[in-house]
């Protein structure tokens, strides 16, 4: 494997790099063990009884079932409905139903020799888990989107949650996970996200020998917004982390939070932030930055599909019959992390500084509804539509300053940002946002960038950054992007379509997978820190 690490430390990643790490991890009968919250589909039955299955969206999926293309995969996750239970206990069968259900997941994921295990939760537990403690509590506090003089409150029923559902919920899947690592010599485990931090503990006490990475596809905020925790659970959170090898971040600023979080909560654990890794009860846990991406050429020829062109032709039409406007876009949920409502408070106030830009400019926002149950989500969305109605006025709606449309049609989304001069990506906080790569993917866009977006280390230096909070500097930016250069723009897009070219789907798992290559031999993970364009950009201050 030496020359193998000198090798592929000089190319560019690609699934033969994938393959030699796969290979030195798993030997000839080992399976990759994943574990997840939400598996790579959802099922479902017609009236008629017949069996459907979704693929799942977002990064999660995305990034991990191509997996199965190169080695043997084993996915656990919770079973998250009825329907869902039912194709559990089916697959466990052996029955007609159980080939059924084979046929349809080659059919969904085809090529790959993947195993899904979705594990039934009681009902209570599973609320506790994802409807108290992981949402909204563990999404809050990891977004800074508590109001701090108002919430949280961390009461009976919060306490309960955790000990009695998000601890549940941890166990179960962790016996899922040693389940299948029975007979593995040295089992290879890759945990997902903020609803599994207890897990790697439960797999540590019974396989010491196991091979275990953490990725959290969230932020990791400094100390002072988990001190809103209590000190048990905070350093339950630290040391359920600290029993996997590596801890996965999406940047090095989430990864060096997570440092001095361990240092400041975990008393007996010595943490060296150079070296970035800690020295806890006798193992050394690694801490990198792996920022996740896309899948460029697949975007590509996706944003020149059949049902992607139908949607620009349609978006091309009604832009014609509007005057054929300069268009900003933003791609996201309607959630308050999302920052959506300054991001139209921004465009209000431009639109006030020049008014002729009613006539000349449209801010297309493709936005789904996100948890429409949660107050807090309810009172947001109704806050946007607020300003959106006041900006429109009575306008008709092509005439309208801003449209509104769907944000659960992809194809939409992707006809938006190909057709787009400029795309803003304003985020509170987000642990990463593909929209932003994916926008330099499709897009000829100038990209006006979030400071606190994950893809601002990255992206930084090609795109315009502003302060999430700043409504006066967004309105600036979006006037400076609608006004730039052809040259310009198109020199920028270039510089950012080569970074995520760079630094792709690919890149992002091969440097895990190298670096749990080089702890199963005893050595250090090479990955290394990453640039950071955030502090190099130069904000303009009033007056």
């Amino acid at each position: 494997m030496d020359e193998i690490d000198a090798r592929n430390q000089r190319q560019q990643p690609d699934a033969g790099h994938l393959r030699d790490y796969l290979a030195a991890l798993l030997g000839n009968d080992g399976r990759l063990i994943v574990a997840s919250n939400r598996g790579p589909l959802s099922f479902s039955r017609t009236k008629a009884g017949e069996w459907q299955a979704k693929r799942g969206s977002g990064g999660l999926v995305t990034a991990l079932v191509e997996l199965g293309r190169l080695a043997p995969v084993t996915w656990v996750s919770a079973a998250m409905d009825r329907d869902d239970r039912a194709a559990s206990a089916a697959l466990a069968s052996g029955n007609g139903t159980q080939r059924a259900l084979l046929d349809l997941i080659r059919r969904e994921l085809p090529g790959q020799d993947l195993r899904l295990d979705m594990r039934p939760i009681a009902g209570e537990a599973w609320q506790r888990h994802y409807g108290i403690v992981s949402n909204p509590f563990l999404w809050f506090v990891q977004h800074q989107l508590f109001t701090l003089h108002y919430e949280p409150t961390v009461d009976d029923r919060l306490i309960n949650a955790w000990q009695h559902g998000y601890r549940v919920v941890n166990e179960l899947i962790a016996e899922a996970v040693l389940e299948h690592a029975q007979g593995q010599r040295r089992p290879v485990v890759l945990l997902q996200d903020y609803h599994l931090y207890l897990a790697a503990a439960n797999i540590r006490a019974e396989r010491p020998d196991a091979l275990i990475l953490h990725f959290n596809h969230i932020p990791w905020p400094a100390v002072d917004s988990w001190l809103v925790l209590p000190q048990g659970l905070r350093r339950a959170i630290c040391e359920g982390l600290l029993a996997n090898d590596i801890v996965g971040l999406q940047t090095d600023r989430y990864a060096t939070n997570f440092l001095h979080s361990v240092e400041a909560f975990v008393r007996d654990a010595e943490v060296d932030p150079d070296g970035r890794h800690v020295r806890w009860r006798g193992r050394t846990i690694w801490v990198r930055a792996y920022p996740i991406s896309i899948e460029p050429d697949a975007l590509a020829a996706f944003a020149r599909s059949p049902a992607v062109e139908r949607r620009k032709a349609e978006l091309r039409a009604r832009l014609e019959r509007a005057g054929n406007p300069k268009l900003i876009v933003r791609v996201d949920r309607l959630e308050p992390s999302k920052n959506a409502l300054r991001g139209f408070i921004a465009f209000e106030n431009l639109l006030k500084r020049r008014p002729e830009l009613r006539k000349s400019v449209r801010f297309l926002a493709v936005q789904s509804v996100s948890r429409p149950d949660l107050s807090d989500y309810a009172k947001y969305a109704a806050a946007v539509r607020e300003v959106v109605a006041r900006v429109n006025g009575m306008a008709d709606p092509d005439q309208a300053p801003i449209w509104l449309l769907d944000g659960s049609d992809y194809d939409l989304a992707i006809a938006a940002l190909s057709l787009a001069d400029v795309v803003l990506v304003n985020p509170v906080v987000d642990g990463m946002n593909l929209v932003a790569k994916e926008a330099a993917v499709v897009s000829r866009a100038a990209l006006v960038l979030s400071e606190t977006a994950g893809a601002a280390e990255q992206l930084a230096s090609d795109a315009l950054m502003v302060s999430a909070a700043d409504v006066s500097g967004t309105a600036e930016m979006l006037e400076r992007a609608l006004e730039m250069p052809a040259d310009e723009r198109l020199g920028r897009v270039r510089r950012l379509r080569a970074s995520v070219r760079d630094e792709d789907l690919q890149w992002w798992l091969t440097r895990q997978l190298r670096d749990l290559a080089a702890v199963s031999r005893g050595r250090r993970p090479p990955s290394r820190a990453l640039r950071d364009t955030i502090r190099k950009f130069e904000p303009t201050l009033p007056g």
